[in-house]
């Protein structure tokens, strides 16, 4: 069992892994509301890799089909989605000092909710989780490794991820000047709007 649970932490570190738009919406949280703020983000993003490994474990075949069945409306929702967290994070205002601004938990559950929407919107986020499901081979089922116990570990190793990288994102903050965390802000909502469009388009080319 030890075996199957450290596969599964690897699995949840190794999904969060790879950059994307719920990077830069993370480093953005924790540039302008600390680590509290971007892990919040990071959790969000860590509950869909884990229902994503739900589905990979228990319905592999039919999440697939339903995937490929509706792929042009998820690229598209999914774009207009991406594209419209990119939007809010371009529409802040700059920062005029390095004071951290609070995370409430109803912004903590708003920047949650971001994150899980980016992950939700890329069709290549569910892919790559069901090729590392299929990579580790995971014994899952029985009372040696009960599936609660892997979702368990694949979710609690994508949290060690992004507490991980709050931690090195917020060391990077503390030696920048209010400029270039504005500048790094201001990159991070275009980087995500850009990655909205592609998703959007890629859409509108299936149809």
């Amino acid at each position: 069992m030890l075996v199957e649970l450290i596969k599964a932490l690897l699995i949840g570190i190794i999904a969060s892994a790879p950059p994307g738009p719920v990077w830069m919406l993370v480093l953005q949280k924790t540039f302008c509301h600390g680590r509290q703020g971007g892990f919040a983000a990071g959790a969000g993003s860590a509950v869909v890799d884990t229902l994503f490994a739900v589905a990979s474990l228990l319905a592999f075949m039919y999440v697939q089909d339903f995937m490929q069945a509706h792929i042009i409306w998820i690229l598209i929702i999914g774009g207009l989605l991406v594209s419209g967290v990119g939007l809010v994070m371009l529409r802040r205002k700059p920062m005029k000092n390095k004071t951290l601004e609070d995370t409430t938990k109803t912004k903590a559950a708003q920047f949650a909710l971001q994150a899980a929407g980016c992950v939700i919107a890329n069709p290549g986020a569910l892919a790559f989780m069901f090729a590392l499901v299929a990579l580790f081979r995971l014994d899952i089922g029985s009372a040696v490794s009960p599936t609660w116990a892997i979702v368990l570990f694949i979710f609690l190793g994508a949290l060690l991820w992004w507490f991980s990288f709050t931690y090195i994102a917020d060391k990077m903050r503390n030696n920048f000047n209010v400029k270039t965390i504005n500048r790094v802000n201001k990159f991070a909502g275009y980087a995500v709007l850009a990655f909205g469009a592609v998703l959007f388009i890629r859409g509108i080319l299936l149809i």
